[in-house]
Order: structure tokens, then C-alpha cells, then sequence
């Protein structure tokens, strides 16, 4: 139960346009209790100010206090309730508490996720991270409780139709949550090869705008496609690279798993002594990671 909650998934937590330069310190230093203190202040003097709530919101979402990022989020939705981005938020932070609370509260919060997911959907045809999340809610989600692949096909064909890497992606995404591995496998090599036509791809992350404006578990998955079919793993090593450092609570992939796969990257080039420093980082998170325990002894078999 928990572990498909995991990708109930993650609001992208964004800073106002007109308070930016007041509080975008505040948020790149993490410095997110003085954040609030500020805003509160604000918020006595117009309440209903839909930037400062929304701020608000996300403060407390990178402080993983999603109670209070809920009701900030909840205000949102119902002063404005045509805005796609709100809907999305409030999914986002109820499905966190659903992941983190009882089964008997998850229950009662999923079909409220599902719910702002599909508000979200329907106000904005064009957003590829709602259409992610639902790609990702059906595909985890058990059928008892409203799974189903074949409706996490239906929004990764809406992201295909806006974007090839992210269609084949999502699509690979589904079949390898369904155990069809093969077919995983041919979707991770389409959406490389629609990459490789793109010039960015070739570039080094941090100076292009290409997929940065998008979900960060695209740059996982990248990374894992590169991996498993042992191709372009220096790309595969950019992408991991930047997913690891651009990593927060919303992303649906564990820090844990970012270094293992990152540490099977380097092990495919050969460079085992950061093969090792890149496992040994995964198990420092969680001791008992099996897949990481196993990844270990493969890298020590080859080590001088």
C-alpha cells in the first residue's frame, strides 16, 4: 500500500512572480521557516492574496508539513477554482498525506487525489506533469482501488502527443510497472532515440533549458534507459547527475535508487572505484536496500 502511494505524487513547488526577489533566497537557501514568518505577516494585510497563499503552500511543502500545505493549497483551489496548477498542488500534498498516514486515511484521500489530478487535467490540456501524475497514479495503483494500465496508457498517448520523449517514456514507465519488461526495454530505446535527434540532448545539462522545465523523474528515467541498454552512459551519468542534485520530496524516485542506478552507470564504463562510492552512498540512505547489497557485490567482483 505504501509503495504505490509513493507516487501519489509530488506538487512542483513554485515561487511567485512578484514576490520572487524576497523570498527566492529564502527558498534556494531552504531557509523556509523564515519564509513563513514573512509571509504571515504579509497574509495579515490581504488574506485572500493568491501569490502569497500559494508561496505559503509551498514553504510548507518543502518542509514535508503537507497538513498545512493542504489547507494553504485547498484556499487556492476554492478562491480560484479554474486554475489547473491549484488542483494539482492540493492532489499532490493529500496524496503525500495518504502515503505517510494509516491505510484507513489513504483510502479516504485517494479518490480526492484523483479527483484534483483529472480538475487539473481537464482545465489544462497541455500540462505534462498532471498527465505524468495520472500516468503514474493508474499505473501504481492497484485495481481494487481504481488502477488501471490501460487508463495510464490514455495519458501517456496525451503526453506522446506533446511530446515524443515523454509518450515513449510514460509508456515505458507502464510496462515496466506491469512486468513487461520486453516491451519496457523497446520504449526506453525509442524515447533515446527521439532524444538523439535533439541537439540538447548532446549538451551538458546544466546549460540547456531542454526538459529542465519538466518533472525531474524524467531525467531518472533517461538515465535508466541509457543504462539498460548500455548506451551513451556519459549522457545516461549527466542525467543522473542532475536528478540527484535537483532532487526534493516530490520526486517519485528514491535518493537511495538515484545513486544505485548512478553507480551501475559507472560500473558500465568501467570506473569502479565511483561505482563503489556511488553504492556505498545508496546504502549510507537505507542499509538494507537489497538491490543496492547486490549491485555492491557485482562491483566488488570487479574491483583490481
Amino acid at each position: 500500500m505504501k509503495k504505490f502511494l509513493l507516487i501519489l505524487l509530488c506538487p512542483c513547488f513554485l515561487i511567485g512572480q512578484n514576490y520572487s526577489q524576497e523570498f527566492d533566497v529564502l527558498f534556494e537557501s531552504k531557509n523556509y521557516t523564515k519564509a513563513v514568518q514573512k509571509l504571515e505577516v504579509y497574509l495579515t494585510k490581504t488574506p485572500q492574496n493568491l501569490e502569497l497563499l500559494e508561496l505559503m503552500g509551498d514553504a510548507y511543502g518543502f518542509q514535508r508539513n503537507w497538513d498545512k500545505a493542504a489547507s494553504y493549497y485547498k484556499q487556492l483551489r476554492d478562491l480560484d477554482p479554474e486554475n489547473a496548477t491549484y488542483h494539482y498542488k492540493y492532489g499532490g500534498v493529500l496524496g503525500r498525506l495518504a502515503k505517510e498516514g494509516s491505510k484507513l486515511k489513504a483510502l479516504g484521500l485517494i479518490s480526492k487525489v484523483k479527483t484534483a489530478f483529472l480538475k487539473a487535467a481537464e482545465l489544462d490540456p497541455v500540462d505534462k506533469k498532471v498527465r505524468w501524475a495520472l500516468v503514474e497514479l493508474y499505473a501504481q495503483l492497484p485495481g481494487v482501488l481504481g488502477g488501471s494500465n490501460e487508463k495510464a496508457m490514455v495519458y501517456a498517448s496525451d503526453l506522446e502527443a506533446l511530446s515524443k520523449p515523454h509518450g515513449f517514456f510514460s509508456r515505458a514507465y507502464v510496462y515496466e510497472n506491469s512486468n513487461r519488461v520486453a516491451l519496457a526495454k523497446t520504449y526506453y530505446k525509442k524515447g533515446l532515440e527521439v532524444l538523439n535527434k535533439l541537439a540538447c540532448f548532446q549538451t551538458e545539462l546544466s546549460r540547456t533549458s531542454h526538459l529542465k522545465s519538466h518533472n525531474n523523474s524524467l531525467h531518472f528515467l533517461v538515465a535508466k534507459a541509457c543504462m539498460l541498454h548500455d548506451t551513451q552512459l556519459s549522457i545516461g551519468q549527466n542525467y543522473i547527475q542532475f536528478y540527484i542534485d535537483a532532487f526534493s520530496s516530490k520526486d517519485r524516485e528514491t535518493l537511495e535508487e538515484a545513486y544505485m542506478l548512478q553507480a551501475q552507470l559507472f560500473r558500465l564504463q568501467n570506473k569502479i572505484s565511483e561505482a563503489l562510492a556511488s553504492i556505498e552512498k545508496a546504502l549510507s540512505i537505507k542499509s538494507d536496500f537489497k538491490p543496492a547489497l547486490k549491485e555492491k557485490q557485482i562491483i566488488l567482483l570487479l574491483k583490481p
